[in-house]
């Protein structure tokens, strides 16, 4: 017997159920996220704080302000030298520990296990704890830098080591979720890859560039997207560890953003501006970084 083919009223009573599914999400998602984007460009035009009624239309002001603002420039200066260093240093790491890390061995599960604990731990709590080992005065590294001959062992009160210092713990606090999601694309590659090129020669170096690299590389390029993100981002632990300082040498744009939105009286329309540009500066990295991961996959 010949199945019967749905009608077109039943066809459009499963759309009608579909959109029913669908639209709690996009309510939540045009409340959430659509209208408070809408609402930051007109709180970017003004000049105002915390009270509404004190507003004041200024146009593209706050704006033109940001860009002269020489402190601002210098944030932007700094958050691209933190991502500049952090995000090569946790891919690199990751994809090493990955590939370490890729068979299914008893010691190779207790390891990612280990190596992901940083993750699950909240930022605060992670800079507040490095903070706190890095004391001047009670930090346990510090007083073994002390012991082996550093007399000037503070590191985060330093502005040539504060901005290394919260690069290393971000990596730490990082790493192992880029190593986790490689390692999951490395036993995604088939094992008949590995071994044609065993028979054809290749030793482990020569497999890890022609196999591994290419078979983990969507994953990759994803990665290093929410990484340039994140980076780009930067502001729990920069806070909780240096506060921005010591000398602004930490004060990342989200660090100053929030200084300007928060410690600073009436600016919270000169923030919102600023959050605009880097609003702008995470769209163009997205776009860029889907479009170089379309060409690769072609």
């Amino acid at each position: 017997m010949s199945k019967k083919k749905p009608t077109k009223s039943f066809e459009r009573k499963l759309e009608k159920t579909a959109y029913l599914f669908i639209l709690p999400a996009a309510v939540l998602l045009i409340v959430f996220c659509i209208v408070p984007m809408l609402a930051s460009f007109w709180v970017s035009a003004q000049n105002m704080g915390v009270d509404l009624s004190q507003a004041k239309y200024v146009g593209l002001g706050n704006y033109a302000k940001a860009l002269s603002d020489r402190r601002f420039i210098q944030s932007i200066g700094i958050t691209l030298k933190y991502t500049a260093i952090e995000v090569p240093l946790q891919m690199v790491i990751g994809v090493f520990l990955s590939a370490l890390l890729a068979k299914n061995t008893l010691l190779n599960k207790l390891f990612r296990s280990i190596y992901f604990l940083p993750v699950v731990a909240s930022a605060v709590t992670v800079g507040v704890t490095w903070q706190l080992v890095l004391h001047s005065n009670i930090g346990i590294f510090t007083y073994w830098l002390k012991c082996i001959g550093f007399s000037d062992a503070n590191l985060l009160n330093n502005t040539t080591t504060a901005i290394y210092v919260v690069v290393f713990v971000a990596i730490w606090k990082t790493f192992g979720i880029s190593a986790i999601i490689l390692v999951s694309a490395i036993q995604n590659i088939p094992d008949s890859l590995f071994e044609a090129s065993a028979i054809d020669g290749a030793g482990k170096v020569r497999q890890f560039f022609s196999v591994t690299l290419p078979g983990v590389m969507p994953s990759f390029w994803f990665l290093l997207m929410t990484r340039i993100i994140g980076s780009l981002q930067m502001f729990d632990i920069v806070y909780t560890m240096t506060g921005g300082g010591p000398s602004r040498s930490t004060t990342t744009m989200v660090v100053y953003i929030y200084d300007q939105a928060f410690n600073s009286m009436n600016k919270t329309g000169y923030a919102t501006a600023m959050s605009e540009f880097l609003f702008a500066g995470i769209l163009l990295v997205t776009c860029v970084m889907y479009y170089i991961m379309n060409k690769t996959s072609d």
